[in-house]
């Protein structure tokens, strides 16, 4: 069973945010994402005004993600793409699965929940008219 000090749960802006924080302190980071890519709701946000402040210039959604994700990277932070957390439990074993490593228990001394949140349609959520 892997054990890691930080498993970060989700790959959007807060994930990475919170595995390049962890990874700065010293902390061995592991950060897991379902899909296929990282970045999260940022790879929707076609509209420009993300990095003014981290960057001092405006990019779009999927231009931040990108220099985030090269952030991340030059950092060595482990990343499991295309990765299904099923459980989590109170002593901190994560249950997963993902087609490439099939169903595996991890460990970690600290969890972070960065799972944001997911536009649904109105059709979606059965709201008639």
């Amino acid at each position: 069973m892997l054990t890691v000090d930080v498993l970060v749960i989700g790959g959007g802006p807060a994930g990475l945010a919170a595995a390049i924080a962890a990874h700065q302190n010293g902390a061995q980071v592991l950060l897991i994402e379902r899909e296929a890519r990282l970045g999260g709701i940022l790879k929707q946000c076609i509209h420009d005004g993300f990095g003014l402040v981290r960057y001092g210039e405006k990019l779009s959604g999927p231009e931040y993600a990108g220099r985030c994700i090269e952030l991340l990277r030059s950092t060595g932070v482990r990343v499991e793409l295309g990765t299904m957390v099923l459980d989590v439990t109170p002593d901190k074993k994560i249950h997963c699965v993902s087609r490439e490593k099939g169903y595996q228990i991890l460990e970690a001394r600290s969890i972070i929940l960065c799972m944001g949140c997911r536009e649904r349609t109105r059709g979606a959520i059965g709201i008639p008219g």
